[in-house]
């Protein structure tokens, strides 16, 4: 919220909160338990009767039989990653800062304790100091400096549809929670993304890894967009263990890590750039690193 409003970049973004829904009793009741942890931390998290849930998303009446209840979350928000990353890179580059696309790091350099600069495909890069934010390519680069990363890629999928029914599209992001299925509305654009795998760095794909989530989705808002003309994307989020980024100083004296971040890049970006800005500077962060930390092995 702060860097939209210092900003004022657009993203299709939606700020009327998410709802996670539940198909069983069962689990809503249990999901509203645990809510009770989230809430003792100071955020926002509301129970929902199933009419509830339609009247705060009249999206979701034709799939309303299949819900037993929600947590809806009004201070989260949700928008198009890909739409806020170029308009804010457009934005900071009218303000001076260089951006080099297209470019392949070879092996980060180190001397006497610090870094001595990047090689990359078109020459060596040095700098004051360095932030390692690779995703899943951190641990490669950063293994022959003796830092070892336990991050790990993890294959996730979405699929973007036209809406052609905005009346009865959802208007809120959420979760179909135990399908797995997330959807977000973005402007004309309804994205949808499931599944997760363990299978290596390679992001080839057939229709058949969409299958599951495109039949699960289908049922839902089948009647408002259109899966025959489905765009499909396959990535790779950088998981950690225990599910949280490396957010700290290297054991290298001008070097930084902000990487780990899984299937919550987006989410956490700001957030974690504060950190290592703070840092950087010689401030104590303002958000507590607690949990974050790198741990050498």
């Amino acid at each position: 919220q702060k860097t939209v409003a210092e900003t004022g970049i657009a993203y299709d973004a939606n700020s009327g909160g998410l709802i996670y829904f539940y198909r069983t009793a069962a689990a809503f009741a249990a999901a509203a338990r645990k809510s009770q942890m989230l809430r003792a931390q100071g955020i926002a998290i509301e129970t929902r009767s199933q009419a509830e849930v339609v009247a705060l998303d009249p999206g979701l009446a034709t799939c309303a039989d299949v819900i037993q209840g929600a947590l809806y979350a009004p201070d989260d928000e949700s928008g198009d990653a890909y739409l806020f990353s170029k308009a804010l890179a457009e934005y900071c580059t009218a303000r001076g800062v260089s951006f080099q696309y297209d470019t392949v790091i070879r092996r980060l350099r180190a001397q006497n304790g610090s870094m001595t600069g990047v090689e990359t495909d078109k020459g060596l890069v040095t700098a004051d100091a360095y932030v390692l934010c690779l995703g899943v390519d951190s641990p490669a680069l950063a293994s022959p400096l003796g830092i070892k990363l336990p991050i790990y890629p993890v294959r996730g999928y979405s699929v973007t549809l036209p809406i052609t029914d905005f009346e009865t599209a959802p208007r809120l992001g959420g979760v179909d929670e135990e399908n797995l299925l997330a959807y977000c509305p973005m402007g004309d654009r309804l994205r949808l993304t499931a599944t997760a795998e363990i299978s290596g760095y390679s992001t080839a794909s057939t229709p058949a890894n969409f299958a599951p989530m495109l039949a699960r989705a289908q049922k839902l808002f089948g009647h408002c967009a259109d899966f025959s003309r489905a765009e499909y994307w396959v990535g790779l989020r950088p998981m950690t263990p225990t599910g949280v980024p490396i957010v700290d100083r290297a054991p290298l004296a001008n070097l930084w890590l902000n990487t780990g971040h899984g299937h919550m890049g987006w989410t956490m970006s700001n957030g974690c750039a504060q950190i290592v800005a703070d840092m950087i500077a010689g401030r104590a962060p303002e958000i507590d690193i607690k949990g974050l930390r790198y741990e050498q092995n």
